[in-house]
């Protein structure tokens, strides 16, 4: 592993996209007309759009003005709160970002202009959209009936274009005094994510950066500018920690190194609470919320490294008082900001400056270890070099250049925000810091934020593949584990090779699972019923490999649909083993090694089965092969292996798992041609009834919701070193409520019942898990809630005080075949928008057939 400090002089490249023949040139002509690339001061914030990836394990939200990373706003699309930058894990409620930006200056005659998306004091969003059409934020998915959008390239796309056309309401240049002056550059902005186990840490960025001007645009610099505020709750923008991370052992091992080129943030120490680490985050006896931020997200710039770039590292510190606002700088390279600090860069010159100073900086726990001697390095000030090599507001800009853009040219851009889990494991790691970096080096963990930096960039180009079939599959290495001396020489009797970049054709696509089943759930009394259909899950194809690669279900089951609380309470899988072989040639390290896919029970009696007919060799047992008593293949005596179960083997339904055939009678419809598929074949509503499944879950509180979701699975590919792959747990997961037994009881299941009833606030629902779930960052009085039960789909709810004022009136209106249609939840907030009070109050049902139903509400507040 290589981070950057102050004695580190060789400065590794920098993974960046300039495309297969450079920039991108097209026709003004093509474009839309210039009325729809300008802005007025009336369109500043008309059509300003925030969306929010959040399907994989990492939640970032974007924006169509530039900007990576907002907060305390809605999703356009979902309509969903956008509770921070980056959360991660996601629903965690820790940030990880507080705002990122784009970064873009060139030299434009003798002028030279930068427009940014955020970034500095007085930086205030010069990007904007266009209007609609054109502007908003599109959304397209892989995921979907008959395979999903065909324009999709993840599973949640988000395109959308901006300008830096935008005069009016922008801040003056802090340093020329002027107004500020667009580049006219129009940026394309496509960003992908996926749920895959591998895919899920890291976002896709794939930015084309037009120039729309009539002026050629010299010395192009683009640089990505972050800011973290690592941390939850207050006292969180104050203690971050960046730096750079250069390459890090191979995974694949015998003595490679891998280069990352990541820049990376994180908090000084993880935030340690009582000397433990704390995940999820819990409540304090106040009312907020409490948890550790042990993990870490960088940007890297994606593809191979390009000839003849300036690539630049830097990080600063931003702060009011001159004094505290600081970054390094190399000497003989000193520009004066002319605000009296060494910091924040504020005007397009001084920000043009960092884009293109080709200054890689020491990582920001090395500051106070700076000699005062140092050939290199500015001597920072001493009385406040240990406060910023602790931690400080610390942003950082990864840039690279030259470039010249001809008008009607477009640039190109590709890179992921990677986010690495444990980068922090010792509780007391900070006491390090100041004075011994290494030691504190020695106790950070980069090795998920670098494997999930080698799978973006894997994704984006797929490593052994030749995408414009020219012959050209990208680069491999080979790992020698044995050789011998021979007559001619020294020859390689035992090796393994990896390919480990592609042929530098964008690729953006990775294995993938099996498609998920469709599910439908019901309610039942005191219980829950699924079913689902796995048609697509059994039978589509690997994109890779060819083959259909299912492996088998699993059905989730919690109170809320973050994956820390769904339970693994089923599962189906295919009958098949797992082959391991001694590998007596690996050195210096032999061992068993796993390397086929999972073998069927026939194939493997063929294989090894003794007798005149083995495949018909019922005594056969794979279990029966051990580590400690292996199968030896005759006549090859060296030749050992052993067996085991892939997953469960719960290959019976409704015998040894409780996932049950709903028709286990059904005709297989496997290789009969479509056209010759009769009625008794389908279902009522059209699926194919051997790919029927259903389960039922038992014993439920009819008060409360829960969250059922059923995945696929695959077998994975040991050659590939990839585990199995499943579809989201979390993704798709369907909300239900079970049916009142006692109702069920008395004869009165359609009757509508209110709990709970008396309603105490000294009951402390919330700490009961019957208020607040997934709302831990909101206070108790948020999240307060009685529910309507028993409902008819389509109702009209009202609240009466005894005096008959109404308090509350609820729209109920619910698909018939949701299995939340039966209920209503009520956040105790007048129509007044006031907490209710304690009293008695009435309430009524009216359905639209007429029939209302009455009913008393005792409150205790």
């Amino acid at each position: 592993m290589c981070f950057r400090r102050a004695t580190c002089n060789t400065l590794a490249f920098v993974w960046l996209v300039i495309g297969a023949s450079g920039l991108q040139g097209r026709s003004l002509a093509e474009r839309k007309d210039s009325d729809h690339r300008t802005h007025s001061l009336d369109d500043k914030y008309s059509f300003i759009c925030y969306a929010l990836h959040d399907i994989g394990n990492i939640e970032l939200s974007i924006t169509n003005i530039g900007i990576i990373g907002t907060q305390s706003v809605y999703d356009c699309i979902t309509g969903r709160w956008i509770e921070a930058g980056c959360v991660y894990p996601k629903g965690s409620h820790v940030q990880y970002l507080y705002d990122g930006a784009l970064w873009i200056g060139a030299v434009v005659g003798q002028d030279t202009l930068v427009s940014v998306g955020t970034g500095g004091w007085s930086a205030a969003w010069e990007f904007r959209p266009d209007m609609p059409p054109f502007g908003g934020i599109q959304h397209r998915s892989i995921i979907g009936p008959d395979g999903g959008d065909p324009e999709a390239v993840s599973e949640q796309d988000l395109i959308c274009q901006y300008s830096d056309t935008l005069t009016e309401g922008v801040p003056a240049d802090f340093f020329n005094f002027r107004p500020h002056i667009p580049l006219h550059v129009e940026m394309t902005q496509r960003s992908y994510a996926w749920s895959y186990a591998y895919a899920e840490d890291f976002v896709i960025f794939d930015f084309g950066i037009y120039n729309m001007s009539d002026n050629i645009l010299n010395d192009v610099y683009i640089g990505l500018y972050i800011d973290g505020d690592v941390g939850i709750g207050d006292g969180i923008t104050s203690d971050d920690l960046c730096g750079f991370l250069t390459h890090v052992a191979s995974p694949f091992g015998c003595g490679f190194v891998d280069t990352i080129n990541a820049a990376w943030i994180a908090d000084n120490d993880g935030d340690p609470i009582d000397g433990e680490w704390v995940a999820p985050p819990r409540r304090t006896p106040i009312g907020g919320l409490e948890g550790s931020a042990r993990h870490v997200t960088g940007v890297s710039i994606l593809q191979a490294p390009a000839e003849n770039l300036k690539h630049s590292f830097n990080w600063w510190i931003s702060n009011q008082d001159p004094a505290l606002d600081f970054g390094p700088r190399q000497k003989g390279n000193v520009r004066d900001f002319r605000t009296g600090g060494l910091g924040t860069p504020e005007g397009d010159i001084n920000k043009y400056y960092v884009l293109s100073n080709n200054e890689f900086d020491y990582d920001q726990a090395f500051t106070a270890n700076i000699s005062p001697f140092d050939e290199r390095w500015l001597y920072p000030n001493q009385e406040h070099a240990a406060d910023w090599a602790d931690g400080f507001d610390t942003r950082y800009l990864l840039s690279y250049g030259a470039f010249t853009v001809y008008p009607g040219q477009t640039l190109p851009l590709t890179f992921a925000y990677v986010a690495g889990e444990n980068f922090h494991n010792n509780v007391n790691n900070l006491d390090n810091l100041p004075d011994d970096p290494i030691a504190y080096y020695a106790n950070l963990d980069f090795s998920d934020l670098a494997l999930n930096s080698m799978w973006a960039r894997w994704i984006y180009d797929n490593p052994g593949v030749d995408t414009d079939g020219d012959g050209y599959f990208g680069e491999y290495r080979v790992c020698i584990y044995d050789s011998a001396l021979t007559d001619t020489g020294w020859i390689v009797t035992a090796a393994d090779t990896q390919w480990y970049r592609g042929d530098g054709i964008p690729d953006f696509r990775g294995a993938a699972p099996p498609p998920a089943p469709e599910i439908w759930v019901s309610s039942l009394v005191d219980g829950l019923h699924v079913r689902f259909n796995g048609h697509r899950s059994e039978t589509e194809k690997d994109i890779f490999s060819g083959i259909a690669d299912f492996e088998g279900y699993r059905v989730y089951f919690g109170r809320d649909n973050r994956r820390e609380s769904l339970a693994l309470v089923a599962s189906y899988d295919r009958e098949n083993y797992d082959k391991y072989f001694w590998n007596n040639h690996r050195v210096p390290n032999p061992g068993w090694e796993l390397r086929d896919i999972p073998f069927t029970l026939d194939s493997l009696r063929c294989l090894y089965g003794r007798g005149v007919d083995p495949c018909n060799d019922s005594t056969f047992n794979p279990l029966a092969y051990t580590p400690g008593d292996p199968y030896t293949h005759p006549p090859f005596d060296d030749s050992l292996f052993y067996f085991v179960a892939h997953d469960y083997n719960t290959y019976m339904p409704g015998v040894n798992t409780p996932i049950r055939k709903r028709y286990p009678d059904a005709p297989d419809p496997r290789g009969v041609p479509a056209d010759s598929l009769t009625p008794e074949y389908y279902t009522e509503d059209g699926y194919l009834k051997y790919y029927e499944y259903e389960y039922t879950i038992e014993n439920l509180l009819p008060t409360v919701s829960y969250w059922i979701n059923v995945t696929a699975f695959d077998f994975g590919s040991p050659r590939s070193n990839l585990d199995a792959l499943e579809t989201s747990m979390t993704l798709g997961a369907i909300e239900a409520y079970p049916y009142n037994s006692q109702a069920e009881a008395a004869g009165t299941t359609d009757e509508v019942y209110v709990y709970p009833n008396p309603y105490r606030i000294d009951s402390d629902y919330r700490a009961r898990g019957f208020e607040g779930r997934m709302q831990e960052d909101r206070p108790d009085y948020r999240v307060r809630a009685i529910h309507f039960t028993n409902l008819p789909p389509k109702c009209t709810i009202r609240i009466h005080s005894l005096d008959g004022d109404l308090v509350r009136e609820l729209q109920h209106d619910v698909d018939p075949s949701d299995p939340t249609s039966h209920d209503h939840e009520w956040d105790l907030i007048t129509r007044n928008t006031q907490m209710i009070v304690t009293g008695l109050y009435y309430w009524s049902v009216e359905s639209p057939d007429g029939r209302v139903q009455m009913g008393k509400l005792v409150i205790l507040m």
